[in-house]
């Protein structure tokens, strides 16, 4: 059924508004700048695992030697996500680059057959490796392409979605990785995939516990997080803490309960700074929330006063101009004033 003018108006504004609500506390959430550095360096070669793996120098991108392929409709343009890297003894270095490398490619599957795409990974390999490094780049896309094979003829996966049917799921990915590739390749090809699933499942039963406090929900959750792998824990927490967040806020609101039992769930799950930020975006918001309220009662006013549409509009034009002092904020009142007119409540 299509939807009317008044309310695709009433759906772009409340996208709006949840879009900047969502910006605005994962901002919150951030952490004090750090000057600790990241390294996006390899971890792991075919004869090391992670926990001993040396920090490598950064390296060059390796230069084509020869012909590349010609990429399918969807990808040209781009630049090629083939971050593959090489040791000072010209072997090759087991990093998820390989596999982003071989994902490119496959990802316009459709456009071309996949024996065609295979054919462009071993060219782009052939002509941008070095001989020394070329053969256990192939063995790794013959595994890769074997295993994915394995993978869609795995059979029906659980329709439910209950931590031990998902649990069950993961088990079956896992066992099955690992008759394709070696500890130390699975790992660096699927870790951070496997620790997000755990953290998921594992999310799950803390959530559906009805035992826990959302106080002690939240202290797990967030130990859940923080043994997560660094770069994924780090790129990801802001979401997470903001999914949280939200569920465990609206629980806790739900049956009552206090705002220092709000703010203890806060510091739990995302520390004692981010948590005083956002218990003074409620006060904030409380504050919003009075002025809006009043402005509104006052447009009722003026509509009922006014009969001439031009008046009218003139009249909460001056309005919201003088109870809002920028225009961020005047729209945002715009954003209120559709859900007031559509019944909607924030």
């Amino acid at each position: 059924m299509p939807f009317s003018a008044k309310q695709k108006k009433t759906f772009v504004v409340l996208t709006i508004l949840i879009c900047l609500l969502a910006v605005s506390a994962i901002w919150l959430l951030k952490p004090a700048p750090s000057t600790t550095a990241t390294s996006n360096a390899p971890v792991v070669t075919p004869t090391q695992t992670t926990a001993s793996a040396p920090t490598l120098p950064a390296q060059s991108p390796l230069k084509a030697h020869g012909p590349l392929p010609t990429l399918a409709p969807s990808l040209q343009g781009t630049q090629i996500d083939c971050p593959l890297q090489v040791d000072a003894q010209g072997q090759l270095v087991l990093t998820i680059g390989i596999r982003n490398c071989f994902d490119y490619f496959l990802s316009s599957l459709g456009e071309k057959t996949e024996a065609q795409l295979i054919a462009d990974i071993r060219l782009y390999l052939t002509s941008t490796l070095p001989p020394t490094a070329l053969p256990y780049a192939l063995k790794l896309l013959d595994q890769y392409i074997a295993y994915m094979h394995a993978r869609t003829q795995s059979g029906p996966q659980s329709k439910t979605m209950t931590p031990d049917s998902l649990q069950a799921i993961v088990s079956a990915q896992k066992n099955l990785r690992m008759q394709f590739f070696t500890l130390a390749e699975a790992t660096v090809f699927f870790g951070n995939e496997e620790a997000y699933d755990q953290y998921s499942i594992d999310q799950m039963r803390i959530n559906a516990d009805k035992s826990l406090t959302a106080e002690q929900k939240a202290a797990k959750i967030a130990g859940l997080i923080d043994h997560l792998p660094p770069t994924l824990a780090d790129s990801v927490r802001p979401l997470m803490q903001y999914a949280e967040l939200q569920q465990l806020t609206k629980d806790i609101k739900a049956r009552g309960g206090s705002a220092e039992e709000l703010h203890q769930m806060r510091e739990s799950l995302v520390g004692s700074a981010a948590a005083g930020r956002l218990d003074q975006l409620d006060v904030d918001n409380a504050s919003w929330q009075q002025q809006v309220d009043g402005y509104l009662s006052a447009r009722e006013q003026i509509k009922a006063s006014y009969s001439d549409p031009v008046s009218q509009q003139n009249a909460i034009t001056a309005l919201r101009n003088q109870t809002f002092s920028t225009p961020e904020q005047r729209l945002r009142a715009q954003t209120f004033e559709t859900m007031h007119d559509s019944n909607i409540k924030p």
